[in-house]
């Protein structure tokens, strides 16, 4: 009886631990799977896309998690108010998991906390408004003081002890939300140092960072746990650039246990405003970057259909598959005219200047232009900053019209995001090129060539396969098919100056070898447009010898 009495009291202290266990793990396995699907650009949405999203989505859900009586002093229209603290207990006002919502708050920061809150519960679609009221006042955008109100209804269903960690997250957030202002956090530095963590990507950390912190990309925030303070107690203050990252670190951190995780107002952007130093910034030299082996590292890991798409078969994907993106590179003029369903438009010297317009570098990608020529540049130019997945159409817009498919004048609006980390000395090359390409984009009319070729010759490169070239080539080619270009960097010209036209069969392979050589400095290398079916097509000759 004694020992039945004993085991009784072992296992009543026992199940409450185990309770608690089960109920931290619901937590971290949801926090974790949070952490694993933060959406491009963290949610954070600029003044000018909201507009847009509001006039083409007027049922997005506005929903402002100020105080009262800030709500009360001026609000967006159609935005109803829910103070953050009330959060959890109001979201009968909120529609489906999937619905478009926006949270306002003053300046973004209440915001993010309010839509992490949001996201960790399952939520999927939520925006912040960038710079919060004020910056939709500051545009002189369209107020209102007439209370708005939303009809309540049942709320979703949510896992119970994620949604009840959230609530307590939400109902305690302290006087402050939980900031600390640059001046404040130098002082408690000097005095009291708390733990500093430092949220942001690796290439913001290596232009510099408060000192004494220690990295962890926002991205990676939950499969480092094992980096954070093992005292949950630990005075800890999070930062990145702006406040928008580190209070998403912060809510995570809180929900895991953490009870005093504070985020650093204005980031690293309002500690350099302050006059607070950034220390640690990296130099890299251009010297430590070899672009020629980069280059022959791309060129040898090219598939066979070397990047490019027929219409037949990116008509096809798009039919079964809507998350193809297609990015037009033609001039906005050009894409006015017309353009294939779903398109964005960036120019393509602009291309570099616009990765946010993207998605994610490994994003199943199409770009097109009127012939193949400029987004062979472009998929060349994306390939090499990183993007694994993106392809060019072939023969582009009059290809895909004279296959039988339709062109539309229907906008599409895409949201800006934030641009994926790019290596600085890749980035710089590609952008310098790309900027500086001409009218005309360095391609030339077979009828010009042949002019050419009697008064100046060029040095004529052919780099179609050995099949094709044993078919017929242009008299006087050197012969470099594209899968070998770069190991046969020895049989180009040696002067950066030499006038060069390669071709191949119809204008992609040629397009990435113009564009792998100008890469590489040299100075007048062009493109046979059409190749060599528009040199055949204007009689002109082939020969096998």
């Amino acid at each position: 009886m004694k020992k039945f009495i004993y085991l009784l009291c072992i296992l009543l202290l026992v199940i409450p631990t185990f309770s608690v266990m089960a109920q931290e793990d619901a937590v971290t396995s949801r926090l974790q799977m949070y952490n694993l699907t933060l959406p491009q650009g963290y949610g954070v949405t600029s003044v000018e896309n909201v507009v847009a999203l509001l006039a083409e989505n007027p049922d997005a859900v506005l929903i402002d998690v100020r105080e009262v009586d800030e709500y009360a002093a001026g609000h967006l229209e159609n935005s109803f108010n829910v103070p953050i603290r009330e959060l959890g207990q109001n979201l009968n006002l909120l529609p489906d998991l999937s619905a478009e919502i926006v949270v306002i708050c003053k300046g973004g920061g209440r915001a993010t906390l309010a839509a992490t809150a949001l996201g960790i519960l399952g939520y999927d679609n939520v925006k912040i408004l960038k710079g919060g009221y004020g910056a939709w006042e500051a545009a002189e955008l369209p107020t209102t003081i007439d209370v708005f109100t939303v009809e309540a209804s049942a709320a979703p269903e949510f896992d119970p002890v994620v949604f009840e960690a959230v609530d307590i997250y939400l109902t305690t957030l302290p006087q402050g939300f939980g900031f600390v202002s640059p001046q404040n956090l130098i002082s408690e530095l000097a005095d009291n140092p708390p733990v500093l963590i430092d949220v942001r990507g690796a290439e913001e950390w290596n232009a510099g960072y408060i000192d004494g912190a220690q990295h962890i990309w926002i991205n990676e925030f939950m499969s480092r746990q094992d980096e954070w303070p093992a005292d949950k107690d630990t005075p800890i203050v999070i930062y990145c650039a702006s406040g928008y990252r580190g209070s998403i670190a912060t809510v995570i951190m809180q929900l895991a246990g953490y009870t005093n995780v504070r985020n650093l107002s204005g980031g690293t952007n309002g500690w350099t405003a302050a006059g607070l130093p950034l220390v640690g910034a990296v130099t890299e030299t251009a010297a430590e970057f070899d672009l020629d082996a980069y280059l022959a590292s791309y060129v040898s890991g090219l598939p066979g259909s070397f990047n490019a798409v027929r219409v037949d078969d990116l008509a096809a994907e798009l039919a079964s598959s809507p998350d193809v993106v297609l990015v037009d590179v033609r001039t906005a003029d050009e894409y006015a005219e017309g353009f294939i369903a779903g398109a964005i438009s960036i120019p393509l010297q602009e291309l570099p200047q616009h990765l946010d317009m993207l998605p994610n570098l490994d994003q199943n990608i199409v770009v097109y232009c009127g012939s193949g020529h400029r987004s062979a540049i472009a998929m060349t130019a994306l390939n090499l900053l990183g993007y694994t997945n993106t392809r060019s159409l072939m023969g582009g817009v009059g290809a895909w019209t004279n296959g039988g498919q339709v062109l539309t004048q229907e906008a599409t609006v895409v949201e800006a995001g934030t641009a994926p980390e790019i290596d600085a000395n890749v980035y710089e090359v590609v952008d310098n090129f790309m900027a500086a390409i001409p009218a005309g984009y360095y391609a030339v009319k077979a009828i010009d060539l042949k002019v050419e070729l009697t008064d100046n010759p060029p040095v004529l490169i052919d780099v179609r396969t050995d099949g094709e070239w044993q078919q017929g080539f242009i008299e006087g080619s050197l012969h470099l098919s594209l899968s070998d270009f770069m190991a046969r960097e020895a049989d180009w010209p040696q002067a950066l100056d030499t006038p060069i036209v390669i071709y191949d069969n119809p204008t992609h392979r040629s397009t990435m070898a113009m564009t792998l050589m100008r890469l590489m400095g040299y100075e007048d290398v062009r493109v046979l447009a059409g190749g060599t079916t528009a040199w055949t097509n204007d009689m002109l000759p082939l020969v096998t010898e």
